[in-house]
């Protein structure tokens, strides 16, 4: 006659059949995290360089963390009238660039990933301007989590041309260079936990 083999676990083997049996009674659980950032850019041009601000609207990523990674996606949207270089003219002629009066808003989407913020990963960031969509390497930067609050930096440098952009010409011979360096300041509170399963 056979033993049942549940009779045949032991110690060791009852205590990880009742971890696993807790993982399936207990699933994760994912936060919803309203975010607010800055973006700092800046370009070069055959007469100086320059640098503009814009806020990025509100948005939320819904993710899990935990003590040393995370898994993080969502979308967050820039008004392209509301990015300032501080020069008038050359605000102008950005928003002419980005053919604002068709495609107000510029978008970026994180698509649910684990971040190990030790490793300073670059994340694949799907950016949408105008018309055209291409994924752009950002590399995560700051990282600190305190209670309530998770701060972290992206940083990365765009070509106009990939993303289908003229850069502007002033005044018939100052011209706009084809790289622009971007750094979005993030900064992000829980919001509500959404189950991990079904009730």
């Amino acid at each position: 006659m056979h033993a049942n083999p549940l009779f045949r676990l032991g110690p060791c083997g009852w205590i990880l059949a009742g971890l696993l049996l807790a993982s399936r009674v207990q699933p994760a659980r994912a936060e919803v995290w309203q975010g607010k950032a800055d973006i700092e850019f800046q370009g070069t041009s055959t007469l100086h360089d320059f640098s503009g601000t814009v806020r990025a609207r509100p948005f939320a990523l819904v993710g899990t963390l935990d003590d040393s990674a995370a898994t993080l996606g969502g979308t967050a949207t820039v008004a392209v009238a509301e990015m300032d270089t501080r020069h008038a003219k050359r605000d102008e002629n950005m928003r002419k660039m980005f053919a604002a009066d068709r495609f107000p808003l510029l978008a970026g989407v994180l698509d649910p990933i684990r971040i190990e913020p030790a490793t300073r990963p670059e994340l694949p960031l799907r950016l949408t301007v105008r018309d055209r969509t291409q994924t752009v390497p950002a590399t995560l930067t700051r990282w600190q989590r305190e209670t309530g609050t998770l701060r972290f930096d992206l940083e990365m440098v765009l070509s106009l041309r990939a993303l289908g952009l003229s850069p502007p010409v002033l005044m018939g011979f100052i011209r706009v260079g084809d790289a622009v360096s971007v750094r979005i300041r993030a900064e992000l509170a829980p919001a509500e936990p959404i189950s991990g399963g079904e009730d």
